[in-house]
C-alpha cells in the first residue's frame, strides 16, 4: 500500500529489443529492409565497425552491427526516430545518438570511396560503360539531385526556400555506369546554381542540361 503513494517511484527498465537483423533473413529480404545486401553491410561494418564499438560495461549495449543496421533502416524508410526505435526495441534518444554517430563515420569515408575519374584509363572505361548501356558517346558521369526537407534555419532562412515553397537542402550526386558515386554536393543554398558549384570544385566538364550528363570533349 505504501508503494502506491510514492510519487517518484522509478519504473524498472525493460528491454524488448528485436535482434532479428540480417542473420536470419535472405538477401532479397535484407535488400528490401535496408537497401543493402548482406555482403555490402558486412563491407560497411568492416570500414566503420571499430568506431561503433560501445565503450561501456553496461548490459544490453548495442553491437556495431546493430548500430549500422538501425541506421540503414532509418535511411531506407525515412521514418521518424521514434518509429525506428520502436521497431527494434530501443529508446528514441538511443536512435538519435546512433544515427549521428554512424552518419559521421560514413561521412568520414567520402574521400576514400567518392572519387571523380582522373586517369585516362579510368575515363575510357567509364565512357565505354555508358556507351554499352545507352549508345551515348564520351560520357563519364551521370548527375541527379533531390530536395531534402529541413526545419527552417535561423540564419539565411530565405535562401533555403525552394520553388515549391518549403525549406530544403539541395543534394546532387554524380555516378559512373556502375552506379558508383563520383562526387556529392549538399548543404548548398538553393539560389546557388549547380554549375557554379562544380566550377568551384575545379571539375573539367561540359554540362548538357537536356541529358543531365557530364561529358568530356
Amino acid at each position: 500500500m505504501a508503494d502506491r503513494h510514492l510519487p517518484n517511484a522509478r519504473r524498472p527498465r525493460q528491454f524488448f529489443r528485436n535482434d532479428r537483423l540480417i542473420d536470419d533473413i535472405d538477401a532479397e529480404e535484407c535488400r528490401r529492409r535496408y537497401r543493402f545486401t548482406p555482403d555490402n553491410i558486412d563491407r560497411l561494418l568492416g570500414l566503420v565497425g571499430h568506431r561503433l564499438q560501445r565503450q561501456t560495461r553496461r548490459n544490453h549495449a548495442l553491437t556495431p552491427r546493430q548500430c549500422l543496421c538501425l541506421v540503414l533502416r532509418f535511411y531506407a524508410t525515412g521514418a521518424f526516430l521514434q518509429i525506428v526505435g520502436d521497431s527494434v526495441g530501443v529508446d528514441i534518444a538511443t536512435v538519435s545518438r546512433v544515427v549521428t554517430l554512424v552518419t559521421d563515420c560514413l561521412f568520414d569515408l567520402k574521400d576514400l570511396v567518392i572519387r571523380f575519374p582522373t586517369t585516362n584509363r579510368h575515363k575510357q572505361l567509364t565512357k565505354d560503360g555508358f556507351h554499352a548501356i545507352a549508345g551515348f558517346p564520351s560520357v563519364i558521369s551521370a548527375v541527379d539531385g533531390t530536395h531534402i526537407r529541413i526545419i527552417a534555419p535561423h540564419n539565411y532562412e530565405e535562401n533555403y526556400v525552394n520553388r515549391k515553397h518549403y525549406h530544403s537542402i539541395n543534394v546532387q550526386a554524380l555516378c559512373d555506369h556502375r552506379g558508383k558515386s563520383h562526387i556529392q554536393v549538399s548543404k548548398i543554398q538553393n539560389h546557388l546554381k549547380c554549375s557554379q558549384k562544380y566550377v568551384e570544385e575545379g571539375l573539367p566538364y561540359k554540362f548538357i542540361p537536356y541529358y543531365s550528363i557530364f561529358s568530356y570533349p
